[in-house]
């Protein structure tokens, strides 16, 4: 078996043992002897591809350049302290962020140099680089696993070795899966998720009466993958160019647009338009469960607030009173909907977080910054992103309102169908924003074509509380 499928089995014994063991009701008695099974299998797993890796490397160490072979192509790549492929440091030093990823950054960049064919974007790297270099080797291990359909315009899929990588990139860029979902693998597209709906019910009753009769109701929660697109030109002028920096730049480009779409839709989308539900979504849900209203929320004219569930709205003219009141107001939303308390964050936008870290109180004292400066708000951890809208219209009178949540992070579920695929074209042309029609041959560009397939669910939609109509903001002098 191929490393890569070894790694691949791996990776499916993991989610499976992770899932397991952040199981928030674990029964020892139940689930110990599978989580020891599923352990154990992790181990056995490390093992064989220890030993696949071990009689890979002997072979490759022990091969002969052909006669006639470049020479240059064949030359030891020497690990150093400063090499940015494989040292954080070096790569930060270089401004270059993170090392993790500029080996899958300069494998599209060589893919793209050798016309879109994975043979010839690994000669490529080999003459740049050497055989020894990550780059290079990046194409051996992944063997056929690149090719995704080999033709004029080549492409390639990017292979279970380099999913951690990209997951790395994606994560510090987007705030909900660095605020740790569970993750799980939906390999065929969809997945259904038994749900209990209804509890029975237990009553006192005389010592002759008949015991009523009680049931439990379930239902189920379907997922569907959603597909995430998006199409980068870039200059091939870049893509000659033999430096880090560059293989950073197309990392950078590829996985930029992806994640902050993603992150857009775990928190406002609304399950329309091929889009999966986000935050606000599941929070409505549970309003209208509890028999309250669905809002509409609009950047031009008078939106509606949700009511029920675990809205709240926030005072238009607020003060610190306000503001401890309706934080304090959210967490006991959570609390009187039963939400375990397992792993909760706070979502806003950074304006939202610069009021809280800059109000005073009477005496002249930061009243959170102390808190914030851990990264933690009422004991909970705090994310910041832009994606949360200040545009929202509340009834005509303010504009600039904003959204802050608070979410149980042990009921989402990000669910991945596929992680990011890929496809190298020079060839052709596409369709620009302004709806004009680009040449990559008479402009010199390279087109790369990124699709991701998730969902995303919650586990129970009672497990998020939202403050709407949010107009905090720090004093502007």
């Amino acid at each position: 078996m191929a490393i890569h499928e070894l790694r691949a089995k791996r990776a499916t014994i993991f989610d499976a043992y992770k899932a397991l063991g952040e199981k928030a009701d674990f029964d020892e008695a139940k689930d110990a002897p599978n989580f020891k099974k599923l352990g154990d299998d992790l181990a056995s797993a490390d093992a064989e591809i220890a030993r696949a890796q071990a009689i890979q490397d002997a072979g490759r160490d022990k091969a002969v350049p052909a006669p006639g072979q470049d020479e240059q192509a064949h030359k030891t790549y020497a690990v150093t302290k400063s090499d940015i492929y494989t040292h954080q440091a070096a790569a930060e030093a270089r401004g270059l962020l993170t090392n993790k990823g500029l080996t899958f950054g300069g494998m599209a960049r060589m893919l793209a140099l050798g016309n879109g064919n994975p043979e010839a974007g690994r000669r490529v790297a080999a003459k740049l680089y050497g055989e020894r270099h990550p780059v290079t080797e990046g194409f051996d291990t992944a063997e056929k696993a690149l090719i995704a359909g080999v033709g004029a315009s080549g492409g390639f899929i990017v292979p279970p070795e380099y999913i951690n990588e990209i997951i790395e990139i994606l994560r510090p860029m987007t705030v909900v899966r660095s605020a740790g979902p569970r993750t799980m693998p939906m390999p065929r597209g969809t997945m259904t998720l038994p749900a209990q709906t209804a509890a029975a019910v237990a009553s006192y009753s005389g010592e002759t009466s008949a015991i009523s009769q009680t049931q439990q109701q379930l239902g189920q929660i379907i997922a569907s993958y959603k597909k995430l697109t998006a199409l980068t030109p870039i200059s091939n002028d870049l893509m000659r160019f033999a430096d880090p920096a560059a293989d950073a730049f197309v990392r950078d480009d590829l996985t930029k647009v992806i994640a902050l779409r993603e992150d857009l839709a775990f928190i406002m989308g609304d399950g329309t338009q091929f889009t999966p539900r986000g935050f606000l979504s599941f929070a409505i849900e549970y309003a209208l469960q509890q028999g309250g209203i669905a809002g509409t929320y609009l950047t031009s004219g008078a939106s509606t607030a949700s009511s029920g569930g675990n809205f709240i709205t926030s005072t238009a003219v607020y003060t610190l009173a306000t503001v401890a009141s309706e934080l304090g107001g959210m967490v006991n939303k959570l609390d009187t909907a039963n939400v375990p308390d397992n792993r909760r964050c706070w979502f806003m936008h950074p304006r939202s977080y610069n009021y809280l870290f800059n109000v005073q109180n009477s005496l002249g004292l930061y009243v959170y910054r102390d808190e914030l400066m851990t990264g933690k708000l009422l004991t909970y951890p705090v994310k910041r992103t832009t994606q949360i809208p200040i545009n929202i219209d509340d009834t005509g009178s303010n504009t600039t309102c904003s959204f802050v949540f608070l979410v149980e992070m042990t009921d989402a579920l990000v669910l991945d169908s596929m992680t990011m695929g890929l496809f190298v074209s020079r060839e052709g042309s596409y369709v620009a924003s302004n709806g004009a029609t680009i040449s990559l041959v008479q402009n010199d560009q390279t087109l790369i074509r990124a699709i991701a397939e998730h969902d995303f669910q919650m586990r129970h939609s009672a497990s998020i509380a939202v403050n709407q109509f949010v107009l905090w903001a720090p004093a502007i002098s």
